[in-house]
């Protein structure tokens, strides 16, 4: 019923953890796991296959490599095409499922098999909560998820059962949150479970979300803004079309300025 996907690129000193968590994860919730090594040039793959063969073996665990680097949201899609499931869930490679979660999380996913996304919810490295705590499960819609998306960093699940076609944008090699989007405009609401199913490892300096990374990527996500508003322009106030389209225009700003001043080797 769920593959665990996990996509990494030059972590093969850090990826058996998230791999190990998801393996056990996949026992309590009748799973399996896919590793997508989006063309690591350390020793990731060597690693893998000395460290999992008996998981390799069973076809508890399936490892794909590519050659050549697509980005996180290329390598996603890849896992997603593999994944034969009804729901697929992200796992971000040095991050970890929570122990213990993988029933009840199996038991949501039963329980809302139309909805086209889940969001579980997610810890720090701190054990401390990320986002915005509900008592219950809530709706989310699409002018909600426009809002706020979904109220903090979130480990997603996608339903392959109603769409499977690849969900993310792959040139942007980012922008995860425009799959989601997209989702929720054509199929209805996703939900935003109460289950804290992910720990959330912000320290790493190569996460996308770092300063580093965001200025890297600023010329992409000034294009992901626009496409967000191309696809949900119509259901946004104007002040939030206004709101993306000046964010668009700092990131072109940033990206034209890293382009100009990074370190060339």
């Amino acid at each position: 019923m769920i593959t665990v996907a996990i996509t990494t690129y030059n972590r093969g000193d850090i990826v058996e953890k998230a791999l190990r968590s998801a393996l056990a994860f996949a026992i309590t919730a009748q799973a399996r796991v896919v590793l997508v090594d989006d063309g690591s040039t350390d020793n990731t793959d060597v690693k893998i296959r000395r460290l999992f063969s008996e998981q390799l073996a069973s076809g508890l665990l399936t490892f794909v490599r590519i050659e050549d680097n697509h980005g996180v949201t290329g390598a996603k899609n890849a896992a997603f095409e593999k994944a034969d499931a009804d729901w697929v869930i992200f796992l971000d490679s040095d991050d970890e499922l929570i122990p213990r979660t993988g029933y009840p999380v199996q038991l949501c996913l039963i329980g809302n098999r139309d909805a086209p996304v889940v969001f579980f919810r997610c810890m720090n490295e701190a054990n401390a909560f990320v986002g915005r705590a509900f008592d219950e499960p809530q709706s989310i819609d699409l002018q909600r998820y426009i809002a706020h998306t979904s109220y903090g960093e979130a480990l997603v699940a996608i339903n392959k059962r109603i769409d499977a076609n690849a969900p993310f944008d792959a040139d942007l090699r980012g922008y995860e949150g425009l799959g989601c989007v997209k989702l929720i405009k054509k199929y209805g609401p996703a939900l935003l479970s109460t289950i804290v199913a992910r720990r959330y490892n912000r320290a790493r300096r190569d996460r996308l979300s770092r300063p580093a990374g965001l200025m890297r990527r600023a010329q992409l996500l000034a294009i992901g803004h626009l496409r967000f508003i191309a696809i949900c322009g119509d259901d946004m106030v104007p002040h939030q079309r206004a709101a993306l389209r000046a964010k668009a225009l700092v990131y072109s700003i940033m990206g034209k300025l890293y382009a100009l001043f990074r370190p060339h080797d």
